[in-house]
């Protein structure tokens, strides 16, 4: 049931930006297959969920059903998870959730273009690591917080990676 609330919500947020074509994916083959019309619905307390959404795709030009697992789709299942968690009365209209579209790729936003004596912004953990050497202008206080912030990071000969909460290494990058 909860697929079917968190397909009818997003269904529902789709038509009343005034969208006319729309690809859904979805993590859950049973109800791909049943909004495909491959499968029909027999469980009694999902014929009226199913019966909704077939009524709202009906208002597109074009809709697309198509799966995706699980493993590659962690947004769909978070989504599900919050609908199924909401209660809430029949006559209360829920208001769609907005998404910003990027234009360029998010790690853009995350690139430090900080350069120190002409140097890229991580030149001094990797100075740090190396050599055990700090700028020569920094307080205790930046010693402290760089001794801390520098066990994050991997020196493998000249190139530095940051140990993600994952246990992926990131590679550190300059501007350029």
């Amino acid at each position: 049931m909860a697929e079917y609330e968190a397909w009818a919500i997003g269904v529902e947020a789709t038509l009343s930006i005034g969208l006319k074509r729309l690809e859904v994916y979805g993590d859950s083959s049973l109800i791909i297959c049943q909004m495909q019309g491959k499968w029909k619905t027999t469980d009694e307390k999902l014929i009226p969920y199913q019966e909704h959404v077939e009524t709202l795709s009906r208002e597109f030009k074009e809709i697309t059903f198509s799966y995706l697992p699980k493993d590659n789709n962690r947004l769909a299942d978070a989504f599900a998870t919050l609908a199924s968690m909401v209660e809430m009365e029949s006559e209360i209209k829920v208001h769609p959730i907005t998404i910003n579209l990027r234009h360029q790729p998010a790690y853009i936003n995350h690139i430090y273009t900080l350069k120190v004596d002409g140097r890229p912004w991580y030149a001094s953990i990797v100075d740090l690591i190396r050599e055990e050497r700090y700028l020569k202008d920094a307080i205790t206080k930046e010693k402290h917080f760089l001794r801390r912030y520098d066990i994050q990071f991997i020196l493998q000969e000249d190139i530095l990676y940051k140990r993600s909460y994952d246990g992926v290494q990131l590679l550190c990058v300059d501007e350029e």
